[in-house]
């Protein structure tokens, strides 16, 4: 059971960071992911508290990540602790991820989440461990992702709804 929590924990908190690829303004060209990569480094740095409904091969797991004062801490077994992983070495990873990745990214349309005017992003990876198909929603006011819903092969989905109000570390 304690190496499933961990699996899933892993499977969260990289999947947090693949969504995190997000920017607030529409692309200059289609396929040109830069500017995305560049709003990542906003949303790495910003308190946030993450809440994810992963739908892996049928089986639902509720999780949940905070982002503050520069440590990821995530809920599992009920109980909050830090990442396995610090934010450093997350975002060491994602720059390794992005050099790797083959991602093309395109501005669908303004959609308003939650009374906030977001912006609504598709995006493709493709990794050497296998594709990925998103729907963003970014808010234009703050350029932060608000929600996510991204599918990853035939029986997997997540997802996730991002708040960032009074977001405090949970311990």
């Amino acid at each position: 059971m304690e190496t499933t929590r961990k699996r899933l924990l892993y499977i969260m908190v990289g999947f947090t960071f693949g969504q995190l690829l997000i920017g607030a303004k529409p692309l200059a060209a289609q396929g040109n992911c830069q500017l995305v990569f560049d709003a990542m480094s906003k949303a790495f740095d910003t308190p946030t508290h993450l809440y994810a409904t992963m739908n892996m091969g049928g089986a639902t797991q509720p999780l949940e990540s905070i982002y503050a004062a520069g440590v990821i801490y995530v809920k599992s077994g009920g109980k909050w602790g830090p990442s396995p992983i610090s934010m450093q070495e997350t975002k060491e990873l994602e720059q390794k991820n992005i050099q790797t990745a083959k991602s093309t990214c395109r501005y669908l349309h303004d959609e308003s989440v939650n009374g906030e005017l977001a912006a609504v992003y598709s995006m493709h990876e493709e990794t050497p461990k296998g594709k990925s198909d998103s729907q963003v929603w970014i808010s234009k006011a703050k350029g932060l992702p608000l929600r996510s819903e991204t599918d990853f092969g035939d029986k997997n989905h997540v997802s996730t709804r991002y708040e960032y109000g009074n977001v405090k570390p949970p311990m």
